[in-house]
């Protein structure tokens, strides 16, 4: 017989205690939560294979439902999908790769030409957040060249070589300029050229401190004129009459006097005290 249900109101048979079979259902559930739960996992573990598969075959009749149902969600809850997606992201890197991996290779063209079209209405916002994340990411900027080069050689070479035929121009100027700022690495070049390379470390800049010490500023051992700018690095025995590359062998000339003494066998080095002082000495 139907009656009156106490929680619900309406016309329906009763199914225990005057109530109908959902609110029954429902208000025992309320009751025994920690049961419900303990067997939902249970039940879960079990059928785990079997779930999978319902799953996918109910996306894949209802996958329009399914999407208005997210959108809106989404719509609603903007904040409480973002976390989500970003805590699930953290958990699950591999499947991450993964997922874009598979979606750029079903999809390369049309990412390709979304890029494009991106690229050309926001030229100016893209080069702003590209300039930021140089500044701000120098290391990782330099590791990304690095790898590059060493998968891309024979591109780098070839679009190199284009570049240089169309700005010889530029080349050139910024070719001069290095030259200007450091005259100091031109003579080592030079110097490691006529001696084939066969020199120690910091020897050169052994013989130019002392010259310094001696002087005050980088001066000729023969004319004793300042050539800061104007210096060679001379050998007392030319390489030609089996000298070396040792310090001792070593003098510091200006270019006149290092080609008028061309391969003679002269050390013009002065035993002149220093005219720097010394710390130990003032008290």
């Amino acid at each position: 017989m139907k009656k009156i249900c106490k929680n619900c109101g309406e016309h329906k048979e009763l199914y225990a205690k005057d109530l109908c079979k959902k609110c029954y259902m429902n208000k025992w559930k309320i009751n025994n939560s920690k049961h419900v739960k303990k067997y939902n996992k249970e039940w879960i573990i079990k059928n785990a294979e079997h779930i999978k598969i319902y799953s996918k075959n109910y996306y894949i009749k209802n996958a329009e439902k399914i999407y208005e149902y997210s959108r809106k969600y989404y719509l609603n809850n903007p904040e409480k999908v973002n976390n989500w997606n970003k805590k699930w992201q953290k958990n699950n890197p591999k499947k991450v790769k993964v997922a874009h991996n598979k979606y750029y290779i079903e999809h390369k063209e049309e990412i390709k030409t979304n890029q494009k079209k991106y690229w050309k209405e926001n030229q100016e916002k893209l080069k702003i957040t590209h300039k930021k994340w140089e500044k701000e990411n120098p290391n990782k900027l330099k590791g990304y060249y690095k790898k590059y080069r060493l998968k891309h050689p024979e591109k780098i070479r070839e679009s190199y070589k284009k570049w240089a035929k169309e700005n010889l121009e530029k080349i050139r100027k910024q070719q001069r300029k290095w030259c200007k700022n450091n005259p100091d690495k031109i003579r080592e070049k030079d110097f490691k050229r006529r001696t084939k390379g066969k020199i120690e470390k910091d020897i050169i800049k052994k013989v130019v401190n002392e010259n310094l010490l001696k002087y005050g500023i980088i001066t000729c051992e023969h004319c004793e004129n300042q050539c800061p700018k104007n210096y060679h690095i001379d050998h007392i025995i030319p390489i030609s009459k089996n000298g070396n590359n040792d310090y001792d062998n070593l003098q510091l000339l200006c270019a006149k006097c290092n080609q008028e003494k061309y391969t003679k066998i002269m050390d013009y080095r002065q035993n002149i005290e220093n005219n720097q002082l010394f710390l130990g000495e003032i008290r």
